[in-house]
């Protein structure tokens, strides 16, 4: 019989242990830290399509073999 009570005694201390804390504390907020977007950036992302479509254009409009003249 003490071998059962003890062993309710040393499982109910135990859970008791592993229990945590009885006050509440609140977890720490991350801490944010904004960085500063790089320069040019996202504003700047459309120059090199608009270069690729002018060079096209430019190159379609100086196209020097007329192949629609007919002599």
């Amino acid at each position: 019989m003490k071998l059962i009570v003890s062993t309710a005694v040393a499982l109910l201390l135990a859970g008791q242990a592993f229990a945590g804390n009885l006050v509440f504390e609140a977890p720490e907020e991350p801490v944010v830290v904004a960085e500063p977007a790089p320069m040019g950036g996202s504003n700047a992302a459309w120059i090199i399509p608009v270069i690729g479509l002018a060079a096209i254009a430019y190159a379609i409009a100086n196209d020097d073999d007329d192949d629609d003249t007919t002599d």
